[in-house]
């Protein structure tokens, strides 16, 4: 799995080695649109409740303006999934105000040749205490002994 990392992703590290492999095929993927079709929330209308805070490691330079949505907030950590700049999609986190925990990671665009495919892991993250986060497609599942549990839609952790 290819990975990209945006912007600042202070106390995190990319991950190749995600529990699944996401689905590669050879058709291109339209800029901005075909995301939208292996992660449903996308397809939401955007409501105030979306916006980043102003502090977001989010750019417009990194995702579709607006194109985010609220996912959650688990144990003080609020999720967005957005459509990147560059085709595929972004997981942003924010644990508050200037945290060091605040990080926008991308992938599944055609410019790194992955796609995002249904039931596929998009990108991870791995924390400096080894825990994963992972923005996954629709449809995903896991098994075994370190299996990724859901914790928000479209984002999986373990």
């Amino acid at each position: 799995m290819t990975v990209v990392a945006v912007l600042t992703l202070t106390g995190c590290t990319a991950h190749d080695d995600a529990p699944a492999t996401p689905h590669r095929t050879s058709t291109a993927v339209t800029k901005h649109t075909d995301v939208s079709d292996s992660i449903a929330v996308l397809h939401r209308t955007f409501a105030a409740s979306d916006a980043l805070p102003d502090d977001s490691t989010a750019g417009d330079d990194t995702v579709v303006l607006n194109s985010q949505r609220r996912v959650g907030t688990v144990d003080g950590t609020t999720y967005w999934v957005a459509v990147g700049q560059e085709g595929g999609a972004c997981l942003i986190a924010s644990d508050g105000p200037d945290s060091a925990e605040n990080w926008t990671v991308c992938g599944g665009n055609a410019a790194d040749g992955s796609f995002v495919g249904r039931g596929s892991v998009v990108i991870s993250m791995l924390d400096e205490h080894g825990h994963q986060t992972s923005l996954v497609s629709d449809g995903f599942t896991d098994t075994g002994s370190d299996a990724l549990h859901q914790i928000a839609p479209n984002v999986w952790a373990s």
